[in-house]
């Protein structure tokens, strides 16, 4: 999946864009991933940037591809789909 405007600056105060913070998490995988295996995984969002307000999305989108590992999560009142880690390849 192509990266979408790589050049943003996610973090103005360090200006860190898209495209850095993408080759930060490819060189810390290897080590990161096994943590990850199996955990369910939350995105915290700042739709108005990252000086506004943040919220945690936690529910699988409908847009997400099919090969996103997922399952139900107990919560007050039901389950959510939530995405899980793989496992390290």
């Amino acid at each position: 999946m192509p990266l979408t405007n790589p050049d943003k600056k996610l973090f103005p105060d360090e200006r860190i864009t898209k495209s850095e913070l993408v080759d930060y998490y490819r060189a810390v995988a290897r080590v990161m991933l096994p943590f990850l295996h199996d955990r369910p995984l939350v995105m915290e969002r700042y739709p108005d940037g990252y000086g506004g307000r943040p919220f945690f999305h936690k529910d699988l989108p409908d847009y997400f591809p099919g090969w996103i590992h997922h399952r139900q999560v107990p919560k007050q009142g039901g389950t959510v789909d939530m995405a899980v880690g793989l496992p390290p390849s």
